[in-house]
C-alpha cells in the first residue's frame, strides 16, 4: 500500500489481491491519521486498487465517515485495468450523476488528475511524479498493466 497527500488530493495504490475487513478498517483508521496529522482536508481523491471493498467493507466505509464526522469526498478517480470494474463505475456514474466517481486506465492517469484538479487544489504535475513513484515503489513498471488485473 501507498498512501500521499498532495494539498487537498489523497494518492491510493494498492496491490493487494483481496481485503479482509480488519486490513481495510486498517487503511481507513489510517488514512485518517495521516490526513489529520497533516490538518489537510481531502477534497479529491485517486486509487489504484486490484482488490474492491465489498458490499460489507463499503458499508464500513460509510459507517466511518459519519463516526468521524467526514465530508464525502468531491470526486474519486479510480484507476483499473478491469474492464468489468471500469465498466461498472462508468454505468453507477450514470446513474448517480452527483457522486463524482469516474474510471480510468493506468494509462491515462494525466486525465484523472485533471479531471480531479477540476474539484479539488493540488498540483497536477506533482501529482503525476507521486504517482509514478507509487508504482516504482510497489514494484510496478510505470504505465504497466498488473498480471490478472484485466477482467
Amino acid at each position: 500500500m501507498y498512501f500521499h497527500q498532495l494539498d487537498e488530493l489523497t494518492i491510493n495504490v494498492s496491490t493487494a489481491r483481496n481485503m479482509e475487513d480488519a486490513d481495510w478498517l486498517s487503511f481507513l483508521e489510517g488514512t485518517l491519521a495521516i490526513s489529520r496529522s497533516l490538518r489537510v482536508a481531502t477534497k479529491v481523491s485517486i486509487c489504484s486498487l486490484y482488490a474492491y471493498p465489498d458490499a460489507r467493507q463499503r458499508m464500513m466505509a460509510s459507517e466511518f465517515l459519519v463516526r468521524h464526522h467526514l465530508e464525502k469526498m468531491g470526486r474519486v478517480a479510480v484507476v483499473t485495468e478491469n474492464i468489468l470494474a471500469r465498466g461498472a463505475m462508468t454505468a453507477f456514474s450514470w446513474i448517480m450523476p452527483k457522486v463524482g466517481l469516474s474510471a480510468f486506465r493506468n494509462e491515462d492517469a494525466a486525465a484523472a488528475f485533471h479531471w480531479l484538479h477540476e474539484a479539488g487544489t493540488f498540483d497536477e504535475a506533482q501529482a503525476m511524479l507521486i504517482w509514478n513513484d507509487a508504482q516504482r515503489t510497489l514494484g510496478m513498471t510505470v504505465g504497466s498493466i498488473p498480471p490478472g488485473s484485466i477482467g
